[in-house]
């Protein structure tokens, strides 16, 4: 280590500069504060013994020139005096002095002293070192940080692509839809597609959990449900005579597959509920299959909105049980709503949850708005219950109009 001798004193300088080297210490020497404040600035040493009273300025005059510099580096001061006083040595470490040494030097004094800097020096030195390595951990996680949230907002980009487009209609049934992730991924997925030139398909899922596990079982489940011209799947299966035809499977059939290929186990304990549907345009019916999904609510043109309560387990807790489904014979005009259990256990500020019986009258006061205008009631209903930005869970809210 380079120690800084700073003393008015030629003989004083060369005696203590001999005495720490032979302790095997470079040394450097000046004699005046100034010299001695010009070598701290360039960093040339980081340890500095200073004579008291020189002429030209003193050591604590030297040390306040030093803390006031804001260095890089933690200058390690001693001072050199024959003051015996208690005050100068309040003075002295109120200008910044780290510790003190009385004439006559004593040198094995001043070498213990000196190893106790050189402690504290080691321990600033390894402090910014840790903070080096911290600053270049935490830019890594930063920039880690940033690639995950960029390409999770790509992923929530892909599974909005998957949604229905809004206001869109199929053979004569109009749809909207209401999609509020609590994260940037969510477990909610819902469609609504053409079967054939007389029936269409819908549904509504949601995958327990949050987060990308669950993102992914319902991309997987968005897939599955995809209708296929090409040839049978789960929304249909050929038929084993001639001519072959394709057959429309019944709701019920479509979540037993499900149910059958999702069970959960050791490694899998994503199981999902949902709704599945199939509308006949032709005989004005639809057939629904719930499973362990919150009751759809079916608004009558000219009656009371009603929860439609039949349904079974969720999907991927127990194998081979039986699912059914209900038939409704809709009328212009009729509506169906399906929506995730993050609407009706959405909290406000003092912890009530919105509830089916608030849904119900919120849904029956939009009677008579369109479906773009039904959407925004609800939704702002929501927002307002909420009362804050943002939910704990997934909002989705899928509308069937007549």
């Amino acid at each position: 280590m380079r120690i800084l001798i700073v003393d008015d004193d030629r003989v004083t300088r060369m005696v203590i500069e001999r005495s720490l080297q032979r302790y095997g210490y470079e040394t450097l020497t000046v004699d005046n504060i100034n010299a001695a404040l010009e070598l701290v600035l360039k960093g040339v040493v980081q340890f500095v013994i200073t004579d008291w009273l020189m002429p030209g300025g003193n050591g604590t005059m030297l040390c306040e020139q030093i803390r006031n510099a804001n260095l890089p580096s933690y200058i390690y001061i001693i001072i050199v005096t024959a003051l015996e006083d208690s005050q100068s040595v309040v003075e002295g470490m109120d200008a910044g002095a780290d510790d003190f040494i009385r004439k006559p030097i004593q040198f094995d004094e001043l070498h213990a002293r000196i190893r106790a800097g050189e402690r504290i020096l080691q321990l600033e030195q390894e402090l910014q070192e840790n903070n080096l390595r911290l600053s270049e951990t935490t830019n890594q996680l930063l920039a880690a940080n940033e690639t995950i949230n960029h390409d999770l907002k790509m992923a929530a980009t892909m599974q909005r692509s998957l949604l229905p487009n809004t206001s869109a209609q199929i053979q004569g049934i109009a749809i909207d839809w209401l999609f509020h992730p609590s994260t940037h991924l969510s477990g909610d997925i819902f469609n609504f597609f053409p079967l054939d030139k007389h029936h269409c398909g819908f549904y509504i899922i949601d995958v327990a959990g949050h987060g990308i596990a669950s993102a992914m079982q319902s991309f997987t489940l968005s897939r599955l449900l995809s209708p296929d011209t090409q040839g049978g799947n789960y929304l249909k299966y050929r038929s084993l005579e001639a001519p072959y035809q394709k057959i429309i499977q019944s709701a019920p059939a479509v979540i037993a597959a499900l149910n059958h290929q999702f069970q959960t186990d050791e490694t899998n304990i994503l199981y999902f509920t949902m709704v599945y549907g199939v509308i006949d345009t032709q005989a004005k019916t639809i057939e629904l299959c719930q499973a362990g999904h919150p009751s759809s609510l079916y608004l009558h043109h000219n009656d009371a909105a009603e929860f439609i309560d039949e349904g079974g387990l969720a999907v991927g807790i127990i194998d081979g049980i039986d699912y059914h489904s209900v038939l409704l014979h809709y009328q212009p005009g009729d509506r169906l709503f399906l929506y995730s259990d993050g609407i009706t256990e959405c909290e406000s500020a003092d912890g009530e949850m919105f509830g089916s019986e608030r849904l119900r009258r919120s849904v029956e006061k939009t009677r008579g708005l369109s479906i773009a205008e039904t959407i925004q009631s609800l939704d702002l209903d929501i927002r307002t219950w909420r009362g804050s930005v943002g939910f704990d869970d997934d909002i989705s809210l899928l509308v069937l109009a007549t």
